[in-house]
């Protein structure tokens, strides 16, 4: 079952529950998901194109977060990071991924600046979307510098 399939069906599940936050936030989900793919040549969105929503709606709660003082809405916003969380994969760990780029970089002729895509290319194909790019990167130029 896709990803977005088990979004609509758990999404149909919340209504039939009554259960308002999630019901909102997984059709609100669906609705942002299902327009990728459309808008990439109206087809039905791939699961990657869907975790890459969920991220989104998970980076927007973030930064909601940083700001918002009221205890009610910042429950709120806390329990949808809860449900969105539960629909990704886990996130590779930080020593995994260190490993990774240890190995990567010691297979490498040459280090420096410029072998930096080839060790992220190598990260994207082994993990996909599931560790920390930005992060990753620090690590990937202490590793070609050090």
């Amino acid at each position: 079952m896709s990803l977005l399939a088990q979004l609509k069906k758990d999404s149909l599940l919340a209504r039939k529950a009554a259960d308002g936050v999630r019901a909102t936030l997984l059709s609100t989900l669906i609705a942002e998901a299902e327009m990728v793919g459309k808008n990439a040549g109206n087809r039905e969105s791939t699961d990657d194109e869907v975790q890459q929503t969920i991220r989104k709606f998970l980076k927007n709660n973030q930064e909601a977060l940083a700001v918002i003082k009221d205890a009610g809405r910042r429950a709120a916003l806390e329990a949808e990071t809860a449900i969105l969380t539960a629909y990704l994969p886990p996130m590779a760990s930080e020593a995994e991924v260190k490993a990774f780029i240890a190995e990567t970089v010691a297979a490498l002729t040459e280090r420096g600046p410029k072998q930096m895509g080839v060790v992220m290319a190598a990260l994207k194909a082994k993990y996909g979307s599931s560790f920390d790019a930005k992060q990753a990167n620090a690590w990937v130029k202490e590793a070609l510098t050090g």
